[in-house]
C-alpha cells in the first residue's frame, strides 16, 4: 500500500495506491496476519528453587496473578525456553538504510551491559570493567547475543551491537575510556572541608542539585533509548546496570523522584550519642544544603515513562553495584577531629550507602530483575543476571476499562513449595492528560537518540532529485518510507485504522538543522486491500527541500494505536 502527500501539506487525508514489493518480499512476508491492539498488561515470570535453578514444567492453574490486591483471570499463559541465536538486520538493498530485524520470531536471550560512567566513581568503573572482562572471556557462548553500551554524561553510547559476534567484546571493553562521575560523594572525604564551608551552603546545595537531576536525566533518558532500541527483539530481555552512586530514589506509589541525598540522619537527637570537642555533637549537612531543596518533580513524567518503556520492552533491570564489598569504618582522617566526628561520618555514609541500595532494589523490583551489591563476585552477579532471560514464564490478562491512572501493584504467586517467583511488583497507567506530553517527548527522544529504534520495522531508500531555479537553490529530494507486513500497524477491530506519525530531520555534518517536518496520516485500510497489504507492506513518500551538500537525515515513524517507535538514520548526499 502506499501513501502520499504534497509537501506542502501538514494535515494529511491520505489516498491509497497498491505499491507491490519485489518477489522475494512477497514469499517471506506472505504468512503474516495483523491483529487488534488489546489493554493486555504482560508479566514475564522467572521461577526458581532453592538452589537457584530455574523451575521448568508448571501449569497456568498453578499461578495467580493480583493487581491491587484483587485476583485477575490469566488470559494467555506460555513457558518460554529462550534461544541463544543472535537476531540480525535484514539484508539491505545498496541505498537502503533499515532498522528491520530478521524474520526470527523465537524469543533470545538478549543481555544488554550498561556500564554507568555518570554515577560510578572514577576508580570502581575500572573495577566494573575487570570484573566484566573476565565474565565474558569465561562465561560468554559466542553464540548468545550480547549488547554493551556506556551511560556517559553526554548520553548513550553503543559499544557492542547485539546482533555482531559477541568474541569481539572483550576488546570493544577494554577501549572503554574511564570518565569522571558527574555525582561526587558528598559524604567522602570531603566532610570536614563540607562542614567548614557551611557558610556557601546554599550555593554548593543549588550547584550540587543542578549536577544531580542532571544525572538523573541523563541515567533515565539512557534507559529510555534502550527500551526502545531493543523492544524489536522478541523475548525477556536482561539490563544489567553496572553502578554504584545513585543519584535518585524512587516513591512508585506516588510516581516520585527523590533525591538519594536525602537521608535523615540526625546525631544531634540521638540519645547517647557521645559529645564533640564543644560539646556537642558534630552537625552532618541537611538534605537541604546537600542538594538545595531540588525540586525534583519536573522528572517525575520521565521517571515514570522510562519504568512504561522498559515494561513494554519487556525489559528487567539488574542493577550491580560496581563498587564491590563495602566496608564502613572511620577514616584516618576523620579520626584526627575527634572519635564522635569518625562515627558519625561513618554512619553517614553508611546511610547513604543503605539508601543507594534500597533504590537498586526498588528499581529492581519494579522491573522484574534483582539487585546484587556488597560483594566482591560480580561477574557471577553478571551470570545469574543472564541466566534469567534463559526460561521464564509469560502471563497476560486483561486491563479493566476502568482503571485508573497512577502505580498499581502487581503481584505473582505459585502453588508449587520451595520455590521462589520473581516478577515486576507493579506498572503505571498514564493519564489522559499527560499521554499528548509522552507522546512528543517520545519522539524528541527518537530524534535525537544514537540508537535506532526497533518497535516499528522500516527502511528508507531515497528517489529523484528535482534541480532548483539556480545551481545553489534548494533541491527536492524524494524518500520513500516501507513498512514490511510484519510492522503490525493496522487496527482490525476499528474498521482496519491506521494511525501513523511520521517525522524526517535533516542535520548538517555540524548539527543545524537543514529541514524537518511531522505529519500525521490516518486512514481506514479498505477489506478488499487488507491482503495486498499483507503482501506488500506500507510505503510513504515524500520529499526534503535541502541545499547541495551531506546530511545526516533521521526518520522516525510512531504507531499512534499503541505507541510504538520505529526510527533509522540515512545519510543523503546532495550534488549542486
Amino acid at each position: 500500500m502506499h501513501l502520499a502527500r504534497k509537501a506542502a501539506c501538514l494535515v494529511c487525508s491520505a489516498s491509497l495506491l497498491v505499491t507491490p514489493l519485489a518477489a522475494d518480499q512477497k514469499d517471506s512476508q506472505a504468512s503474516v496476519t495483523f491483529t487488534s491492539r488489546s489493554e493486555l498488561v504482560s508479566v514475564p515470570v522467572v521461577v526458581v528453587d532453592k538452589s537457584g535453578n530455574h523451575v521448568s514444567g508448571l501449569t497456568k492453574d498453578d499461578f495467580e496473578v493480583k493487581q491491587d490486591g484483587k485476583t485477575k483471570t490469566i488470559a494467555s499463559f506460555e513457558e518460554i525456553k529462550s534461544t541463544t541465536n543472535r537476531p540480525s538486520h535484514v539484508p539491505s538493498t545498496p541505498g537502503v538504510f533499515t532498522n528491520e530485524l530478521s524474520s526470527d520470531a523465537s524469543p533470545k536471550r538478549l543481555t544488554i551491559f550498561a556500564l554507568d560512567l555518570v554515577n560510578t566513581p572514577f576508580m570502581d568503573q575500572a573495577y566494573a570493567r575487570q570484573q566484566l572482562l573476565t565474565f565474558l572471556a569465561n562465561r560468554v557462548s559466542s553464540q548468545e547475543p550480547i549488547a554493551l553500551i556506556a551511560i556517559a554524561s553526554n548520553g548513550i553510547r553503543i559499544l557492542h551491537d547485539f546482533t555482531s559476534d559477541p568474541a569481539v567484546l572483550v576488546t570493544a571493553l577494554k577501549q572503554v575510556s574511564g570518565e569522571i562521575p558527574a555525582v561526587h560523594d558528598v559524604g567522602g572525604a570531603g566532610f570536614a572541608e563540607t562542614e567548614g564551608l557551611s557558610g556557601f551552603a546554599n550555593g554548593t546545595g543549588e550547584y550540587v542539585a543542578l549536577i544531580e537531576s542532571q544525572a538523573i536525566l541523563v541515567t533515565l533518558e539512557c534507559f529510555q533509548h534502550v527500551a526502545e532500541a531493543f523492544a524489536g527483539v522478541p523475548g525477556r530481555k536482561s539490563l544489567i546496570w553496572a553502578t554504584a552512586a545513585f543519584p535518585f530514589s524512587l516513591d512508585p506509589a506516588r510516581g516520585r523522584v527523590l533525591s538519594a541525598h536525602a537521608v535523615d540522619v540526625n546525631l544531634n537527637q540521638r540519645p547517647g550519642s557521645a559529645p564533640g570537642p564543644n560539646g556537642s555533637l558534630p552537625r552532618l549537612p541537611s538534605s537541604t544544603e546537600i542538594h538545595g531543596g531540588a525540586d525534583l518533580s519536573a522528572l517525575e513524567p520521565v521517571y515514570r515513562r522510562t519504568l512504561q518503556m522498559l515494561s513494554d520492552a519487556s525489559i528487567s533491570v539488574y542493577p550491580v553495584d560496581a563498587r564491590g564489598l563495602i566496608v564502613f569504618f572511620p577514616g584516618a582522617k576523620s579520626a584526627l577531629s575527634g572519635a564522635a566526628e569518625g562515627r558519625a561520618l561513618a554512619e553517614y555514609k553508611q546511610a547513604m550507602f543503605e539508601s543507594t541500595r534500597s533504590t537498586m532494589i526498588d528499581f529492581a523490583d519494579m522491573t522484574g530483575g534483582r539487585a546484587f551489591y556488597n560483594r566482591n563476585d560480580l561477574d557471577v552477579a553478571f551470570q545469574k543476571s543472564a541466566d534469567d532471560s534463559a526460561s521464564y514464564y509469560m502471563l497476560t490478562y486483561y486491563l479493566d476499562k476502568d482503571t485508573k491512572p497512577g502505580w498499581h501493584k502487581l503481584q505473582v504467586t505459585t502453588k508449587r513449595g520451595g520455590v521462589e517467583v520473581q516478577a515486576r511488583d507493579g506498572f503505571f497507567v498514564t493519564p489522559d492528560a499527560d499521554k499528548a506530553a509522552s507522546e512528543r517527548m517520545d519522539l524528541k527522544m527518537a530524534l535525537a537518540s544514537p540508537l535506532d529504534y526497533t518497535g516499528v520495522p522500516l527502511s528508507v531508500r531515497w528517489g529523484n532529485v528535482v534541480a532548483g531555479a539556480t545551481k545553489d537553490a534548494k533541491k527536492n529530494v524524494h524518500f520513500e518510507i516501507t513498512l514490511p507486513p510484519n510492522s503490525n500497524i493496522v487496527d482490525t477491530a476499528n474498521n482496519n485504522l491506521v494511525d501513523l506519525e511520521v517525522l524526517a530531520l535533516a542535520l548538517t555534518p555540524t548539527g543545524s538543522p537543514a529541514d524537518q517536518f511531522a505529519q500525521r496520516v490516518t486512514t481506514n485500510v479498505k477489506p478488499e486491500n487488507m491482503a495486498l497489504l499483507q503482501k506488500a507492506g506500507l510505503n510513504y513518500g515524500n520529499d526534503l527541500q535541502v541545499p547541495p551538500g551531506n546530511y545526516s537525515v533521521r526518520f522516525v515513524v510512531r504507531n499512534n494505536l499503541d505507541g510504538r517507535l520505529g526510527s533509522v538514520t540515512a545519510p543523503l548526499k546532495v550534488t549542486p
